[in-house]
């Protein structure tokens, strides 16, 4: 079938489309590269392993929508109603969903290096083990989001809302969350080599193991944290606060701690030898 035939089927409805997907024996092989949409409901369609590479869909609704598999890299989805998509092992390479709503969205395992996720909402989105390098997600809605063992290296987080998120086991390495919220959050042994903290809110959230090698947390809260075991040598925490977060078995050697608000911190079994403490505000049991 030729992409106007396919786009006739298409505009015939869901129902239309998903019961010709159905009489197909093998779901691959359907191209609509390049193919644009506008303007229609496709609420719940079935596009599961074809080729939309390079699609461009403007005011499209695909809220329940199957992408399974889907090759959308390079495309354009700005805006577009996502909600509760099935887009696992989506390629999703340099695709634009800025602004998109991907809100309860199984993004597992999906490809999305390079793609462009300025202000979209992720609330409670499954990213888990998803490919996010270099990709941007700046002023992002991920509160409750999912992403175990995500690659996220060198990716802009600036301002996201990112309460609540498990970013546990994941590469954070080089990447960019100052001024975002995580507060509550989960980064049980998460790579955070190099990664820019400034200003970030991470109260109450668990770093159990994380590795924070030369990371910069200045003026960051980390307020009631879980630290045990951390490795922190040679990170940036001036006038960063950690009242009541627990740093025992951390490794603090070369960090920098300048008026830092250490108050009630505990430093059991803490490797504190070489760590700067100029004019921070120290546990009373000190």
């Amino acid at each position: 079938m030729t992409t106007n035939k396919y786009r006739e089927l298409i505009e015939q409805g869901v129902d239309s489309w998903n019961n010709w997907r159905e009489s197909q024996p093998d779901l691959r092989g359907i191209d609509l590269s390049e193919i644009q949409l506008e303007g229609l409901n496709l609420a719940g369609i079935d596009f599961s392993m074809i080729n939309l590479r390079g699609a461009r869909f403007h005011d499209v609704n695909l809220v329940g929508a199957s992408l399974r598999g889907t090759d959308l890299s390079m495309g354009s989805m700005r805006g577009v109603d996502l909600s509760k998509a099935n887009l696992s092992s989506a390629h999703l390479s340099m695709i634009c969903l800025s602004e998109a709503n991907l809100m309860q969205a199984n993004l597992s395992a999906a490809d999305l290096r390079g793609s462009n996720l300025r202000l979209a909402k992720l609330d409670y989105a499954d990213l888990s083990r998803s490919k996010l390098n270099m990709s941007s997600l700046s002023g992002a809605h991920m509160i409750g989001a999912i992403l175990r063992g995500a690659n996220l290296s060198r990716t802009d987080l600036k301002e996201a809302n990112m309460a609540g998120t498990d970013f546990s086991r994941a590469n954070l390495s080089e990447a960019d969350l100052s001024h975002s919220d995580l507060n509550v959050s989960t980064l049980v042994g998460t790579d955070l080599i190099g990664a820019t903290l400034v200003d970030t809110d991470l109260s109450e959230s668990n770093l159990c193991r994380a590795n924070l090698i030369g990371a910069n947390l200045f003026r960051a809260n980390l307020s009631g944290c879980d630290l045990i075991g951390a490795d922190m040598r040679g990170s940036n925490c001036s006038e960063a606060y950690f009242i009541g977060a627990d740093l025992s078995r951390a490794d603090l050697s070369r960090a920098e701690f300048t008026k830092a608000n250490l108050s009630k911190v505990n430093f059991t079994g803490a490797n504190i030898e070489t760590t700067e403490f100029q004019d921070a505000i120290m546990p009373d049991t000190w």
